[in-house]
């Protein structure tokens, strides 16, 4: 067993997977890094308060996201490895057309139960709109990276990527510390920068003569029935990222949801690598599942296993340097951060081995299944997060999110074990 993995990491060393995912996995670090070093910044200048304002506004966009993309870039992405994919400008032109009348569909919800979403989030009227425009700009952009990638062209995305954030932190610091706007500075320059990353998003997608405005009813029809059984699967997306901090900011304050917030923030190191790697593992993996070959899927359940105890080791690094890290980044305010780090730290982790087994589910195009099993999940964690919350205070967030995962993992990787057979326990 060991002597397998030792081989498979030889193997893997000099693949295109391991450059490519490199590549992705640096850009994503780098990525992740800018906004990471505003937090010496940020935690300097708000209040737990302002940061839990900030990150309630960070979490209505990706509660709201889903729904204006009803994963429409995911459709774009698995047309491209259809063997048909005649006419992919007009097929994009059509997604578009489509995102175009779910953003009116959900601007209508916002204003029906505008008072209600005030309420919820305790996010200023004045502010709402604007969660739309951020959640409508991510999407366009999120288009253009979806071409970067099955074009396997890393370096483009991680230009992309790492612009938007320079920008970002560049608008953050002339608002936040020249201008002294304190929250508002901060939700004015994600505003901004999505606007001008999408405007740019659009021109690339022009250059590359992918857009084609003549939506095609069969175009449209395959987009929605890979993107609307997903919307369950949102739902259950929306359920893990929003329970906590919504029960936080209810019933704590926001606080508390600044301080946890902090703590996701630094404990998402790990989704840096996972998320990176996932975006370059998906095309070798569905390169090599269409070989068939018994041999091709023990490698990749021995590199699997290899991957899952990786993540693991890199979490208890992380946990124990964990002190310096908040010592270094986060201001004297924010003096709770560490009591969430543990469950954090294993919750990404968790999330991570997911990313390993779930892609075989997208593989057979049962995203249905999915989508039950996310929300399923979903529901669960509701009365999860209330009770521990209730139960252990404001560390209860973080004990949900860990637990909740591991459940996710877990069930998955059955789920998939059943529709996808692998040789998980390298005997088959």
């Amino acid at each position: 067993m060991k002597l397998g993995i030792k081989n498979t990491f030889i193997r893997l060393i000099s693949s295109s997977l391991v450059r490519t995912s490199g590549i992705y996995t640096i850009s994503g670090f780098i990525n992740a890094a800018i906004p990471l070093l505003l937090l010496p910044i940020l935690t300097r200048r708000l209040t737990p308060t302002d940061y839990g304002i900030v990150a309630m506004f960070q979490l209505a966009v990706s509660v709201v996201y889903p729904f204006i993309g009803i994963n429409l870039e995911g459709a774009i992405q698995r047309r491209y490895y259809d063997k048909d994919k005649s006419d992919f400008a007009s097929y994009i032109g059509t997604c578009l057309t489509l995102f175009f009348g779910s953003f009116i569909i959900v601007a209508f919800v916002f204003y029906l139960f505008n008072d209600q979403i005030v309420k919820s989030t305790q996010i200023q009227d004045v502010w709402i709109k604007y969660i739309l425009i951020v959640a409508a700009c991510q999407f366009i952009t999120s288009v253009v990276l979806v071409i970067f990638q099955v074009k396997v062209q890393p370096f483009k995305y991680g230009i992309l990527q790492i612009s938007q954030s320079l920008i970002n932190i560049s608008l953050t610091i002339v608002f936040v510390v020249i201008l002294n706007k304190s929250w508002e500075g901060r939700l004015e320059a994600q505003i901004f920068s999505g606007i001008l990353v999408a405007f740019i998003s659009l021109l690339i997608l022009y250059r590359l003569k992918l857009i084609k405005v003549s939506p095609n009813w069969n175009d449209a029809k395959n987009a929605m029935r890979f993107g609307l059984p997903l919307i369950p699967h949102a739902i259950g997306g929306m359920l893990f990222s929003a329970i906590d901090r919504f029960f936080l900011t209810n019933l704590l304050g926001l606080n508390h949801t600044g301080n946890y917030t902090v703590a996701f923030q630094l404990g998402s190191i790990i989704s840096l690598f996972t998320v990176s790697f996932n975006n370059a593992f998906v095309p070798w993996l569905f390169e090599n599942l269409n070989k068939e070959e018994i041999e091709v899927k023990k490698k990749i359940v021995r590199f699997t296993y290899s991957y899952f105890v990786i993540l693991a080791v890199g979490a208890l690094l992380l946990i124990w340097i964990f002190p310096s890290i908040i010592s270094i980044f986060v201001g004297d305010r924010f003096n709770s951060v560490n009591t969430y780090s543990v469950f954090i730290v294993f919750g990404f982790v968790f999330q991570g081995m997911y990313f390993m087994v779930t892609n075989y589910i997208n593989f057979v195009h049962k995203t249905y299944l999915q989508a039950a099993l996310t929300i399923s999940v979903g529901l669960i964690k509701i009365p999860i997060t209330y009770f521990s919350i209730l139960w252990f205070g404001a560390i209860g967030a973080s004990i949900s999110f860990c637990l909740s995962f591991f459940i996710f993992f877990l069930s998955t990787w059955i789920l998939s074990a059943k529709i996808y057979p692998m040789p998980w326990l390298l005997k088959q």
